[in-house]
């Protein structure tokens, strides 16, 4: 921070410039006014609080404030912050390869990712990371684990592990690679005929990934699809334009962005690419559903392309714009609004600081909304945020449920589980006696519920969760999803939806494109015009 904040008349100087430049008299003498009493506190602050601070974490923290001022999303990163971005961005980082949990204070292996050197080693699910490198890990931090277990290609690096049934740790010696970080990290048949699809993030890997899953579907016999978005939080909008008009037939609107500066105001249009079949989509969203995945579903149900099924998304609606700035710092600013085809702002109200920004999606309040159009007529709400054509909530669960669940005991309990028996049979099921365990093995760990506090008249969803966590253990994060997927109401709601959307398909979307209105501006190919409007460094 030094570095980049060498001292106050520097920050006081680079301020002055831009004042200078627009405006002189009252305006010029009141910003001179805010910046001499900025530096006046700030030196009475050093030399006389009552405890010695740091000047350039006191200028950090105003930096801070100032951004927080603005929008709960326009924030300053550090260096080390920064290379993550960049990583989440790239689609991929150099490391060992694990999906991890931090549980009582131990780093816990939660998965292997399949291919990577920590696969390869031998890693397990449920593996108690103990030491690294010759160090202590226990009590470490999400931070640390990164700075410690990625790194350069080709180096290596050592780590101590526990494992359920054996009385010694074990030691590995792990050659950090290349990890891919998928944005489609599975997809799969449901039936003869629907494909599903989860899609997590935007990166810069997704509008590949994405065409290669449906290009796999479509082999196995893929005639409609489900598109899973639900808690995608966004990414960059080159991507979320790519994937939108993958969907869409050349001319018709994704996404529309008003800033203050020129280049912020622009329409994308639907290019000439490839394009997915004129099947019937329906996409589930809920209330983790943001930004990117926002302009994907609205590109989607104004244009009547699909139907969106599941709870109200999350409602950010807003462009970020990544600017470096010296000594590896790097801003991200809020540059622009995003709308969709109808015209409908994502944006939820917030307030200054952003607090209650979550609560608001949570409640689904009954307010006033305004009424917006598809293309072909249909009734669009507005308001914030994605409303869906057919609202389905997540199931209700009882106490006793949601006891366990905070304590971590579903996950410990299937690694324990996973780890007692690494040759379970694929299509074994929960019985009323693995139920009687999973209570003991709570009881054990602190936690006291009875039978019928856990299962209440949701029986068969608490059977199905204790195997999708055990199955996540054994093989992977795709044939828990299967399971899962068995007792997902949205999933299932969907698949009942099915005709539904074949129907919107084929007597609204396609007849307007033979009748409907032409885009008042020229048709712009949907990666052109991203690439032209934002660069790669735009985030939503």
């Amino acid at each position: 921070m030094r570095s980049l904040l060498r001292g106050v008349t520097t920050v006081i100087l680079v301020a002055l410039f831009p004042a200078v430049g627009v405006g002189i008299g009252s305006n010029l003498s009141t910003h001179f006014r805010n910046l001499f009493l900025y530096n006046e506190v700030l030196t009475i602050v050093q030399h006389r609080y009552v405890d010695k601070q740091d000047p350039s974490k006191l200028i950090l923290a105003s930096i801070q404030g100032m951004l927080r001022s603005l929008d709960p999303h326009s924030h300053i990163l550090n260096k080390l912050m920064s290379q993550q971005l960049r990583q989440d961005q790239r689609g991929s980082f150099y490391g060992v390869g694990i999906q991890f949990d931090i549980i009582g204070g131990i780093l816990t292996v939660i998965a292997p990712i399949e291919g990577t050197p920590a696969s390869k080693v031998g890693l397990l699910a449920g593996d108690r990371i103990i030491k690294i490198n010759g160090q202590d890990a226990r009590g470490i931090t999400t931070i640390e684990v990164i700075k410690k277990l990625k790194g350069p290609k080709g180096t290596k690096v050592t780590i101590t592990v526990q494992r359920e049934g054996v009385p010694e740790p074990l030691v590995f010696t792990i050659t950090r690679a290349k990890i891919p970080t998928a944005s489609v990290p599975y997809y799969f048949m449901l039936n003869d005929t629907i494909g599903y699809l989860r899609l997590t993030r935007f990166a810069e890997t997704t509008a590949n990934e994405m065409r290669k899953g449906i290009h796999a579907l479509e082999k196995e016999g893929m005639q409609e699809m489900i598109l899973d978005l639900r808690y995608n939080g966004g990414g960059l909008l080159s991507q979320a334009i790519a994937v939108s008009d993958m969907f869409l037939d050349t001319g018709l609107p994704i996404v529309s962005t008003k800033g203050r500066t020129p280049n912020s105001n622009q329409t994308v249009f639907a290019g000439k690419g490839a394009k997915l079949p004129h099947m019937p989509v329906i996409v589930l969203i809920d209330d983790g559903t943001a930004s990117g995945a926002e302009i994907v579903a609205g590109a989607i149900q104004d244009n009547d392309r699909g139907l969106i099924v599941g709870t109200r998304s999350f409602g950010k609606g807003l462009v970020q714009s990544v600017i470096q700035l010296p000594h590896d710092w790097t801003l991200v600013l809020t540059t622009a609004r995003y709308y969709t085809p109808s015209g409908r702002c994502i944006q939820k109200p917030y307030s200054q600081y952003g607090m209650g920004y979550l609560a608001e999606t949570k409640e689904e309040k009954k307010e006033d909304h305004a009424i917006y159009r598809s293309r072909a007529g249909r009734k669009l709400t507005g308001g914030g945020g994605i409303h869906p054509d057919v609202v389905v909530k997540y199931t209700e669960l009882g106490r006793g449920f949601e006891k366990l669940h905070r304590k971590n005991m579903f996950t410990l309990f299937g690694l324990h589980y996973a780890a007692m028996h690494r040759h379970l049979s694929h299509d074994f099921s929960v019985t009323d006696e693995m139920i009687s365990e999973f209570i003991a093995f709570a009881a054990k760990n602190g936690v006291q519920v009875t039978k019928k506090e856990l299962m209440g008249d949701k029986g068969q969803y608490v059977k199905t969760y204790i195997k999708w966590r055990i199955v996540r253990s054994l093989w992977g994060n795709k044939e828990a999803a299967k399971t899962f997927t068995a007792v997902d109401d949205q999933v299932q709601k969907a698949i009942e939806l099915m005709p539904e959307a074949r129907e919107m398909l084929e007597q609204s979307y396609l007849p307007s494109l033979k009748h409907g209105a032409e885009p008042a501006a020229s048709p712009q190919a949907g990666s052109e015009a991203a690439s032209r409007m934002h660069p790669l460094d735009m985030l939503l």
